[in-house]
């Protein structure tokens, strides 16, 4: 950790200046103050301090988060070797800039993060700002929950106002692993964010098109409710998860929109 390595720079002349001080008096403290003010100033801003070092010297990517990527996620298979290697980065920066708080245990398991994270940078993977920093929590929950804004149990939740996402992971590992027909909750969730942090107009869309979601996409509103466990939802937000997910599809079925998604997405 770079914040630790600057710390000890700043300490080790500190501890021998004060040692010089204690021994032989003279005006060794005066020299003490500007490496007080640096080691200071340096906690204070740990969480910057590591960022800024970061994003210039990318951490190395651990084995077991490639090894989830090119089991399950088909986006990341699909890339070239160059853009491959721009996702591993830009996961690893989006997985930093998140706090994950998990609602049982002391920490998140590293195949829920890793599908959390490789959604949102899946969404933004055209965009040169790609972290939609608007929404740095991530709450994990290993169940159905209750929240104040919706008080039936639901599996997916996006609460803008705090900028927290919630996740009853189930849904997510079935979804991810392909063990059941579930809707891509987390996608939907991220592009809920996009939406908000930029500002955006998504196309809209008729109910008459949930008989082309459910037959040609195999989407239909009930799959949609079920894997979001809530009877209300924006079909905007799923048409995005659809172009993103079946873009040849839904580039032959809807090409208006699809393009409207494309500027919006650079992809």
């Amino acid at each position: 950790m770079i914040v630790k390595k600057i710390g000890f720079a700043l300490v080790v002349p500190l501890i021998i200046l004060a040692y010089l001080r204690v021994t032989y008096g003279g005006s060794y403290g005066l020299y003490m103050i500007p490496f007080g003010v640096l080691l200071i100033t340096l906690y204070m801003f740990i969480p910057q301090v590591e960022w800024w070092w970061a994003k210039r010297n990318p951490p190395k990517v651990s084995p077991e988060l490639v090894k989830y990527l090119n089991e399950y996620f088909t986006f990341f298979q699909e890339l070239s070797g160059s853009d491959k290697d721009k996702f591993l980065e830009r996961i690893t920066l989006f997985d930093m800039a998140r706090a994950f708080m998990p609602q049982v245990g002391d920490k998140v398991p590293t195949p829920i993060k890793t599908m959390v994270c490789a959604e949102g940078v899946r969404l933004t993977f055209g965009l040169e700002d790609y972290l939609l920093l608007s929404h740095e929590r991530v709450v994990i929950y290993p169940h159905p929950f209750p929240s104040p804004q919706h008080r039936q149990m639901h599996h997916s939740e996006t609460y803008h106002k705090d900028g927290v996402l919630i996740f009853d992971s189930s849904p997510v590992i079935a979804q991810f692993k392909n063990t059941a027909i579930v809707f891509n909750i987390v996608l939907y969730e991220w592009v809920s964010v996009f939406k908000y942090e930029h500002k955006s107009v998504f196309p809209a869309f008729e109910d008459a098109d949930w008989t082309v979601f459910g037959e040609r996409f195999n989407t239909p509103k009930i799959l949609v409710a079920a894997s979001l466990g809530l009877p209300t939802f924006d079909m905007s937000f799923v048409g995005a998860v659809l172009y993103l997910t079946q873009k040849t599809l839904f580039v032959e079925h809807y090409p208006m929109q699809a393009e409207h998604f494309s500027v919006l997405f650079k992809q």
